[in-house]
């Protein structure tokens, strides 16, 4: 059998409601099963997960489950991507469902330029931010949604997201101000800026490419918000284009943010602290508008009072 010509890479952690239904969304990927392969990375005990992957596995989609010690999410990316067989990668995230023409795109854009990094528009399923299970309609206190509650014709099933992806797309009608910034910012500029294009879920690029720019930088551990666009950065200065492609998106099944938030602020830090480029705390004014914690990222306001698991 010949080597897979694109490796998507799933970093998790305490999510495996959300990671079986993200899973399931590479079932009816449009590109042929033996050109992908999938690798999931457990970034530390995270439970559940080798229950989502056996799940995923019964469902016909071979799965390699990697175990990383609770590093964070660019220590676990970097696993993922070691790990893997494939010329290119994928980097996409534990609570969201691909489009089915996705990974056959994003392949297809790489194909014609070794320096192009590829990524697509995020939706935002925020309704979903109350339920720790989603597909069941779970709420994170234990309680379940009523069976006739007119909430459970949104909830994403399994079976929806092989059968009936239609059904799901009707419900991606909100970006929020990040993703609207990040797709201006390809389309208009400014130049300098152009490295928020590495975000998102999905973002895919060569092998070669990422080794050539390191790989993620470990050392932001578990602070969140900047530890992929920092990427970004480094790859722009090597030459990377990078591309907002249309045609394809991600759903992001919302959930809360527990204490990820408190973090933000240290990861732009680090990040300006390595590089000490302006460009870095103008594009953190951009994201944060007139919010000191950036909530509007999550498009849903306030966040549910519950902890994230």
């Amino acid at each position: 059998m010949s080597a897979p010509d694109l490796a998507v890479i799933v970093p998790t952690s305490g999510k495996p409601e959300r990671l079986v239904l993200a899973l399931h969304s590479l079932i009816p990927q449009t590109l042929c099963r033996g050109r992908f392969e999938t690798i999931v990375v457990a970034d530390g005990p995270a439970p559940g997960t080798e229950a989502a992957v056996a799940a995923i596995g019964t469902a016909g989609l071979p799965v390699r489950l990697v175990r990383a010690q609770a590093l964070g999410q660019a220590a676990a990316r970097n696993r993922g991507a070691a790990a893997a067989c494939a010329p290119a990668l994928l980097f996409m995230d534990d609570d969201v469902l691909l489009s089915p023409d996705y990974l056959a795109t994003a392949l297809a854009h790489l194909a014609d330029e070794p320096n192009r990094v590829v990524r697509a528009p995020v939706y935002l399923l925020r309704y979903l931010a109350p339920f720790r299970d989603p597909e069941r309609g779970i709420r994170y206190d234990g309680r379940a949604l009523h069976p006739g509650a007119a909430m459970t014709r949104r909830l994403v099933s399994r079976r929806a997201i092989i059968e009936d992806w239609p059904s799901i797309a009707r419900q991606c009608v909100h970006r929020n101000r990040f993703e609207r910034l990040v797709s201006d910012t390809l389309a208009n500029g400014p130049a300098a800026h152009r490295w928020l294009g590495y975000s998102g879920s999905g973002v895919a690029l060569a092998k070669p490419l990422f080794d050539a720019a390191g790989g993620y930088d470990e050392c932001f551990g578990s602070r969140w918000g900047a530890e992929a666009i920092e990427l970004g950065y480094r790859l722009m200065r090597l030459g990377a284009e990078f591309r907002d492609v249309p045609g394809i998106f991600s759903a992001h099944m919302d959930h809360p943010r527990g204490a990820s938030l408190d973090s933000f602020a240290a990861s732009f830090d680090h990040f300006f602290d390595k590089h000490r480029a302006p460009a870095i705390r103008a594009v953190e004014r951009l994201i944060l508008g007139e919010d000191r914690r950036p909530g509007a990222l999550s498009g849903s306001g306030a966040m549910p009072a519950v902890e994230e698991i």
